[in-house]
């Protein structure tokens, strides 16, 4: 026998003993697959305890037709009944297998479609290189009102994309607008003067515009906080391979001079732009979904239950996250009400402060990397290889930062890490005398370019302390926003008239460095007193109280909960 599903344990962890009990022949052919991994826990476990195992609410899911409501929602039952009784719900060996194969489909899936949106959104600065300009009869500055056209529809599209990447899905929606992206990137290949120049880039950005967060909230619904940053640090890493490829690729496609009809420009553009689009459409048959068929190719219905337990235990509020918006429409004053909460959101809003400082520094001599090296009479061959250095540090250092902070459950101190890593560089470059080697100027933006690219850590700070999918969805998408304006900003700190040390340009890099790690001590002082706050109100809570503000009492919402603990 049995508990039945949707009777069992609220999300507190309570037992309802007036739970139906059912018999195995009532629940299907799965019920007979009772897995005999379940051994009573210690006596004394407790929330801290459970951390690790999981919970699950059936009244709160609605079960995916393709496990016909029968092994599925018994597993999920399984699981429930065990740990609102203090037991293991399943091994450690089932955790890493459904760890493992959700590494397997969905974040190599998610690397692979970043690589499709960087390469598409970065080849323009390889064609510049070329004959494009002289071809189009076009000049520097037509080329930077088409790059600001990008930038714009790029951000004013982060908070509408996020919307429809909820009303139908992350799966649907994803793959729409990288089929639309890769079409506008081949379509390039038709430019032959300013005014579709500008066309194309607007559209690019218009379709490529909330992809990063969209697809930040998607790989969270697979993810217990204290694995995601990692996670998110193989796309980002992915972005420093791509600049890689590209490079690769450009060398190689740009000698394609005189082949056909085409220009090498116009064969850069095409090329890429149709595998991108072939990616796209190989995105709508491949990306997994908790809420589509394709989900049950890759678990066991054991699995499949496993996976959004281990997940919605770690945070209930993803509990709803996967499901689509479909019928659930908001009315224009009730979509501006929940963009200006998530805008205003006092707890998210210093993280998004620290979004727009924070990366100003490395990203600002990013840009001007090959400016300096030419400055630095390095040939164009070479400054390209002098990307690798730094990139395979970014990837190596990005993604170790990220594991550690997922294993030691801190965000804060890492970020701090981070930023103290450019501060030295920073001043060993701006105190570098002119006759110094070259090389050691190159070592310097090689150090800072290569440091430990913390947003993956902020990104997954935002998704932790967000506790509401509405909420998480717009946050990263604000997030993002305010990373963009720190890109803009970062374009305009070195100026021409500083050039070519950039002295006083450094000194405003040192600056936003040191107030950024500042920034982030604040944080976690912030967010400490914060909890330190609620745990002296909940203390004086008595049991039944607290019992009844868990199963919804209270008229706090989100990250306001009393209940609510921040990430630090």
């Amino acid at each position: 026998m049995v508990p039945a599903s949707g009777s069992i344990g609220d999300s507190d962890g309570s037992y309802d003993d007036k739970a139906t009990l059912v018999s195995e022949e009532e629940l299907g052919d799965g019920a007979g697959e009772t897995s005999s991994l379940l051994t009573d826990n210690n006596a004394n476990c407790g929330t801290a305890d459970k951390k690790d195992y999981g919970a699950f609410n059936e009244k709160d899911t609605v079960i995916p037709e393709e496990f016909d409501g029968n092994e599925y929602q018994y597993h999920a039952a399984e699981i429930e009944a065990a740990l609102a009784n203090g037991q293991i719900a399943w091994s450690e060996e089932e955790e890493r297998t459904v760890l493992r194969k959700t590494d397997l489909r969905v974040m190599i899936l998610a690397c692979v479609m970043f690589f499709s949106l960087d390469l598409d959104r970065s080849n323009i600065q390889q064609v510049v290189s070329s004959d494009f300009l002289l071809d189009t009869s076009m000049s520097t500055n037509d080329y930077n009102i088409g790059q600001s056209l990008f930038l714009i529809f790029f951000l004013s599209l982060e908070v509408p994309s996020q919307l429809m990447n909820k009303r139908f899905g992350p799966d649907r929606w994803l793959p729409t607008i990288m089929v639309g992206w890769g079409i506008v990137s081949t379509i390039q290949v038709l430019i032959t003067a300013r005014p579709f120049f500008f066309f194309t880039r607007a559209a690019l950005g218009f379709c490529q515009g909330g992809f990063v967060s969209g697809l930040a909230f998607y790989v969270s619904s697979f993810y217990k906080s204290d694995e995601l940053s990692v996670r998110l640090s193989w796309i980002w890493a992915t972005q420093s391979g791509t600049n890689v490829i590209s490079a690769l690729l450009a060398s190689a496609i740009l000698l394609m001079r005189d082949v056909g009809t085409l220009k090498n420009w116009q064969w850069l553009l095409l090329l890429e732009g149709l595998l991108t689009t072939a990616i796209g459409i190989a995105t709508f048959f491949l990306i997994p979904s908790l809420k589509t068929p394709g989900i049950a190719n890759i678990f066991t219905p054991r699995e499949a239950a496993i996976l959004r337990a281990r997940v919605e235990h770690d945070d209930p509020s993803k509990k709803n996250q996967s499901n689509k918006d479909v019928g659930k429409r908001q009315t224009p004053k009730q979509i501006a009400g929940s963009v200006f909460g998530a805008l205003t959101d006092k707890y998210l809003v210093p993280i998004f402060i620290l979004g727009y400082i924070g990366f100003i520094p490395s990203v600002t001599m990013r840009y001007y990397f090959p400016i300096n090296m030419r400055f630095l009479m390095f040939d164009t061959t070479t400054i390209n290889l002098l990307i690798i250095p730094y990139a395979a540090l970014n990837i190596f250092w990005t993604t170790t930062f990220s594991k550690l902070s997922d294993h030691y459950r801190t965000k804060w101190l890492f970020a701090v890490l981070s930023a103290i890593w450019v501060f030295p560089n920073l001043i060993f470059l701006q105190f570098l005398p002119y006759s110094a080697n070259r090389w050691w100027r190159f070592a310097s933006y090689t150090w800072v370019l290569g440091y430990p690219y913390y947003q993956p850590i902020l990104v997954s700070w935002v998704s932790a302390n967000s506790n509401d999918p509405d909420r998480r969805a717009l946050a990263q998408s604000i997030y993002n926003i305010a990373v963009q304006l720190g890109n803009l900003t970062a374009a305009n700190v070195y100026m021409e008239n500083d050039a070519p040390y950039y002295h006083r340009g450094n000194y405003v890099l040192l600056a936003l460095n040191l107030a950024s790690i500042v920034l982030a001590i604040s944080i976690r002082t912030y967010y400490m007193r914060e909890n330190n706050r609620r745990g002296m109100i909940w203390s004086t809570l008595t049991e039944l109280e607290q019992m009844e503000y868990r199963n919804g009492g209270g008229k706090e919402k989100g990250n306001n909960r009393l209940d609510f603990r921040f990430k630090i």
